[in-house]
């Protein structure tokens, strides 16, 4: 039996499917990918949970859960679904449509961490891990936190002070930048327009 639900209520779906390409409307609801997560135990709402909410166009309950900041992105949903649905992916997008909200988040260091890494990445063409352990710790207005964990991870050459451009640097700068302008030239149903992805600058 095939159930079709009202316009209003699959919005969400159809803006998630434009965004990302995922057809979240496949998810059968079997619960493989809760049953695999290992972050399901901390979620208010569980993996399959989140799909059936984005089919029903819950969208203000799936963002006040703080499920899509609970996910840790190992992919062990999308190994697990049968239906081959890119769950990740899903996650990733409603991510980055919720820097059009003011939705509550109860991990606000994630998202910040992201923005940062990102910037990094974009200016050196790689991640500078001592780089993005102190931003990220100002960010968090705790400088001194793991402070005890510097001098050995130094010493063992885990960390480097100076970060190093990779080649490629500005290839992959162009690249972000044809990116961006690619996804706001690109209509979301609904008169919306695709969000730039966090994490331009630091």
């Amino acid at each position: 039996m095939t159930v079709i639900l009202p316009k209003e209520t699959s919005q969400l779906s159809r803006d998630l499917q434009a965004f990302t390409g995922v057809d979240v409307m496949a998810c059968d609801l079997c619960e493989e990918c809760t049953l695999g997560c290992p972050a399901a135990y901390a979620m208010r709402m569980k993996p399959h949970e989140l799909m059936r909410a984005i089919q029903l166009g819950h969208s203000e309950e799936i963002h006040w859960s703080g499920a899509i900041w609970t996910c840790l992105s190992c992919g062990t949903c999308n190994t697990r679904c049968p239906q081959g649905i890119d769950i990740l992916r899903v996650i990733d997008g409603l991510r980055e449509m919720s820097r059009d909200f003011e939705y509550y988040n109860p991990y606000p260091a994630i998202p910040a961490l992201h923005r940062i890494f990102m910037g990094l990445v974009k200016r050196y063409g790689k991640v500078h891990p001592l780089g993005l352990v102190l931003l990220n710790n100002l960010r968090m207005l705790t400088p001194f936190k793991d402070i005890d964990l510097a001098s050995p991870m130094l010493l063992k050459r885990k960390f480097k002070l100076l970060p190093r451009k990779s080649r490629g640097t500005n290839e992959l700068r162009r690249m972000v930048t044809r990116v961006r302008e690619i996804e706001k030239s690109l209509p979301i149903e609904g008169g919306a327009c695709i969000p730039a992805p966090p994490g331009d600058s630091l």
